[in-house]
């Protein structure tokens, strides 16, 4: 009959670990970071021709989406949320909602101008 050991895989090297949890070899931050600036790009695209009262609200909006995009690509195929090397998608889902609630906050605060 098998046990459960509580200890862990603590015989296991890291580098080991991180090949058996999913993670790539090689995920530099720049990729990451970069298709998060393409998909926000993407979000001021389409935001830009709504009329400028309504520019912020959509803008956060289309964010919010964008980060529940990019929560979708974490749990479908990153790793675990923490203890990574490198920007995952948990961080650019993050980094999406940190962008919709900055958004949020400037338009109630009247930085718009509107």
């Amino acid at each position: 009959m098998a046990t459960f050991d509580l200890r862990g895989d603590s015989r296991i090297p890291a580098r080991s670990r991180r090949g058996r949890r999913g993670w790539p070899a090689r995920t530099t931050d720049g990729t990451v970071l970069g298709r998060w600036l393409l998909s926000a790009a993407l979000c001021l695209a389409l935001a830009a021709p709504c009329p400028a009262p309504a520019l912020p609200w959509v803008l956060a909006a289309l964010l919010s989406l964008s980060g529940i995009a990019w929560l979708g690509l974490a749990i479908t195929q990153a790793g675990p949320p923490a203890d990574a090397p490198h920007l995952t998608a948990w961080d650019a889902a993050l980094l999406s909602f940190a962008a919709s609630f900055g958004v949020q906050s400037a338009a109630r605060l009247g930085l718009f101008g509107g």
